[in-house]
């Protein structure tokens, strides 16, 4: 084998010390010159965490787009409008009669006219009895069967709530044991409850009136019989 001399020797060694430098520092200057950050794709420089929130919306929307308050059904007159009649009609009647009586019976008046009714009329349709103060009508049928009907005012309140005129009308309705008609009017003046209605009809009579008066003392006056 050939001994090179020092001179040859050195060269040798310096050219891949050399090319190893610059490898080095071309690795280094690439390094350098990637920008920091999260991996490719990713477009907010710095930012080593993913973006979990989709593209454009950063912060949830905690309002939805529709209004959550439920809109009032048709008919529903809503807090603060004037009452209606049923079913949201203004032009409907109301429920109950302008005071003095109730469309339906007393809570405790019993389901028959109890001992101490005051109309003594035989076959009567119509019965009156004291309840709570006031007086309970009952319907009465043909064969003598009962329904409770509307509970009126006692006669107290009934001059405390009309003062004037010749006749007010307390209830309108229909007997529905017999189908006749039911009219029980407060005369102010006279401080009395008239009652006007039907007998059952008969193959003698149809449409026969049977009207009749009481008093503050519940002392009963016929007037058609």
């Amino acid at each position: 084998m050939k001994k090179l001399s020092p001179r040859k020797l050195s060269r040798r060694i310096a050219v891949p010390l050399a090319l190893a430098l610059l490898l080095t520092l071309a690795l280094t200057a690439a390094a350098f010159a990637q920008p920091p950050g999260g991996p490719p794709g990713n477009n907010q420089p710095g930012n080593n965490q993913p973006n979990n929130n989709p593209p454009g919306n950063n912060q949830p929307d905690n309002n939805p787009p529709a209004n959550l308050q439920p809109n009032n059904p048709p008919g529903n007159s809503g807090p603060g409008n004037s009452p209606s009649g049923p079913n949201g009609d203004p032009n409907a009647p109301s429920a109950n009669p302008p005071g003095g009586a109730t469309e339906t019976s007393h809570p405790s008046a019993p389901f028959v006219p109890p001992a101490d009714c005051i109309v003594y009329h035989a076959a009567t349709p119509a019965q009156l009895c004291p309840v709570a103060g006031g007086l309970q009508y009952y319907f009465i049928g043909a064969d003598g069967s009962s329904s409770r009907g509307p509970w009126l005012d006692a006669f107290t309140e009934l001059a405390g709530l009309y003062t004037a005129g010749t006749s007010v009308l307390l209830y309108a309705g229909t007997n529905p044991l017999t189908g006749k008609q039911v009219d029980i009017h407060y005369l102010p003046s006279d401080q009395k409850l008239r009652i006007s209605t039907y007998y059952p009809d008969t193959q003698y009579d149809t449409d026969k009136p049977y009207t009749f008066t009481v008093d503050t003392g519940n002392a009963i006056s016929h007037e058609a019989w």
